[in-house]
């Protein structure tokens, strides 16, 4: 857990969850994110490149608005890496407003001029965890992930 950002866990077989416990994304939300993914890719790379790459599910449902440097980090971090390091990702924002949405847009071209892949919007995470196999124990609430690093 990092305070600036939320959770992330690496669930095995390239499959990379994030969730965003703040409702304003900065610069040092960003990195503390980027630098768990970074992680990953050096310390699983192998397991990695035989999955195709890092599928990637955001759970953005508590994030309101970001800082335009947040969202500038956050293109450079996913520009610098090799292409082919992401296959896709989904975005679950349940506020998505007009800022929101476009910095989504954003990171999708990038991810798709830049590595080839595409990154699905969506409002309603349980369908996405479903479609990737995805549990939650009982004790934790319906809306959030509940996987410990």
């Amino acid at each position: 857990m990092d305070p600036h950002y939320g959770y992330v866990w690496y669930c095995g077989g390239g499959l990379l969850i994030s969730q965003v416990t703040v409702s304003h994304a900065t610069r040092e939300a960003v990195e503390a994110y980027h630098r768990f993914e970074e992680a990953v890719l050096r310390d699983c790379a192998v397991e990695l490149k035989a999955a195709g790459g890092l599928f990637v599910i955001h759970d953005w449902r508590e994030l309101e608005s970001y800082d335009g440097v947040a969202r500038t980090v956050w293109q450079e971090r996913m520009r610098r890496r090799p292409k082919g390091y992401l296959r896709g990702s989904v975005v679950c924002v349940e506020r998505a407003n007009a800022l929101l949405k476009m910095a989504v847009q954003a990171a999708n071209v990038v991810a798709s001029l830049t590595h080839g892949a595409k990154v699905e919007l969506t409002t309603e995470l349980a369908p996405v965890l479903a479609r990737y196999g995805v549990d939650r124990p009982p004790s934790m609430a319906p809306s959030r992930i509940s996987m410990r690093p």
